[in-house]
């Protein structure tokens, strides 16, 4: 009887914190929703949209094709012969003809603004290099008669593009060995976002604390007698129900709501056994992170700042919010000490690999320390901070 009215008042402690629930709901999904149309292009291997301006010293034959070639990379509209120091320059070198049977050319130039991001300059020189390569393919098979100097410049081009054409059919291999299509891009762009919402109960957890011992409920608590595991239990068991919500609602956003943004929807894959040991084993590791934080901080500043600086931290180093592959090796290896990479592998595993409970087995074990290690530290603080209390209370 005790423990269910430990877990009602609980609960309406949550239910009255308006903030909280934005924290937990509201925060979370726009985060899933926007940062997965942001990237969009970007995880189905769209390039993005640049302009592109050209220069040409000698205008002849070979730099229209180049010029034709480029266009057909980059997209006619997006090639422009303007004078604006705002955009990418193209500058094609004097001599450029007379060198393309060279084994070393002139130089190109590219010019870019300050401001320019590193994709677009990939996007650029990836371009450029592509269609020098045809234009050089082009004076070769010119030189050697295989085409026709005076056919059709379209025509040319596609004979070009033929010849180093090449259809390359892209497969994942699965856990279990098989051979299957690649994956939607938000099979690894939603899990990223939802474990990243997971881990912000810790701020509703840290501020009911605080709010207990302010008011003086924690006292009144204590005089009833009541053990402490008794008291964690009466808070650990609302949250860990509250994270489980919230993975099925962010995940019901993935199934439903992402197609409203033009996007693929979530594919729901892998074995339920493995789903329910990492569900279990990610919710005790962020409730007992909770449950930490809960016991370290003494104000609602301290909370708010220990509980978003470490939400980030972990996010930032753990591949939430830069993709682990694009990271230097060291930092790569430094990545492994977050519990949001752990998790961010086991979602991957299951709904990229279809994998089950064996190969999930490892970071649910990571996460099950984890959870150990921060229980522990909770209940420490937790039992340091009754004894605090006591004795403020009688002196």
């Amino acid at each position: 009887m005790i423990f269910k009215g430990l877990l009602i008042k609980e609960w309406k402690l949550i239910s009255r914190d308006l903030h909280a629930i934005a924290v937990l709901f509201i925060m979370p999904a726009a985060f899933l929703l926007l940062m997965s149309a942001a990237l969009s292009e970007v995880n189905q291997n769209q390039f993005p949209q640049v302009d592109l301006q050209v220069t040409i010293t000698e205008s002849n034959p070979d730099t229209l094709f180049f010029e034709t070639a480029l266009a057909a990379i980059l997209d006619k509209d997006n090639l422009l012969k303007t004078d604006d120091h705002d955009l990418p320059t193209l500058i094609l070198p004097a001599g450029f003809s007379e060198h393309l049977l060279d084994n070393v050319m002139p130089a190109l130039e590219l010019i870019y603004p300050a401001t320019t991001d590193r994709a677009i300059r990939q996007r650029i020189r990836a371009a450029t290099e592509l269609a020098l390569a045809h234009t050089r393919l082009h004076a070769f098979l010119t030189d050697i008669g295989d085409l026709d100097k005076d056919s059709p410049m379209e025509a040319r081009l596609l004979a070009v593009q033929q010849y180093t054409q090449a259809e390359i059919n892209e497969q994942d291999r699965l856990s279990d060995g098989q051979i299957n299509i690649q994956p939607n891009a938000v099979q690894h762009s939603v899990p990223a976002w939802l474990i990243f919402g997971l881990f912000f109960i810790m701020l509703p957890m840290a501020n009911s604390f605080l709010q207990e011992q302010r008011s003086g409920v924690l006292l009144r608590l204590q005089t009833l007698g009541l053990k402490l595991p008794l008291l964690l239990a009466s808070k650990l068991l609302p949250y860990a129900a509250i994270n489980l919500v919230q993975f099925i609602f962010l995940l019901l956003l993935g199934l439903y709501c992402l197609p409203l943004l033009g996007l693929p929807p979530l594919i729901f894959s892998g074995s339920l056994v493995a789903w329910l040991a990492l569900i279990i084993s990610l919710i005790l590791a962020t409730t007992s992170l909770g449950l930490a934080v809960a016991g370290l901080a003494k104000t609602g500043e301290q909370a708010l700042l220990i509980s978003g600086g470490l939400n980030l931290i972990l996010a930032a180093i753990g591949g939430i919010m830069v993709p682990r592959s694009v990271m230097p090796l060291a930092m790569q290896e430094f990545s492994k000490i977050s519990p949001m990479s752990w998790a961010l592998d086991a979602f991957t595993e299951l709904l990229a690999g279809q994998g089950g409970l064996a190969d999930i087995a490892l970071e649910c074990s990571y996460l099950l320390l984890f959870a150990l290690l921060c229980g522990g530290l909770g209940l420490m603080l937790f039992r340091r901070r009754l004894k605090e209390n006591q004795w403020t209370t009688t002196n």
